[in-house]
């Protein structure tokens, strides 16, 4: 009788669980694909401002330095032209 039991829990498993079981793995592959699709997504995102941040801050930089450069010679300039004047 215990066999007899033992088989019909394993038919019950096998009619009523089994399929349930596999449309999970199912919607749970779904889920894994749309999930790294999604983060794809996010990561391609933050690459492209990475990159964008990067370039503004080369040419702040850039410009910074020119900046400086410019009020150099400004600098230069007017202490020759007064030097010019004392002499």
């Amino acid at each position: 009788m215990s066999d007899n039991v033992l088989q019909t829990l394993q038919q019950l498993v096998q009619d009523v669980l089994a399929p349930d079981i596999r449309e999970l793995k199912v919607r749970i592959s779904s889920l894994e694909k749309d999930m790294d699709s999604r983060f794809s997504a996010v990561d391609s995102r933050f690459n492209s401002l990475e990159k964008q941040m990067n370039l503004m801050e080369r040419t702040i930089l850039s410009a910074i330095g020119e900046l400086k450069a410019q009020t150099e010679l400004s600098t230069l300039t007017a202490v020759s032209a007064l030097e010019a004047k004392h002499n």
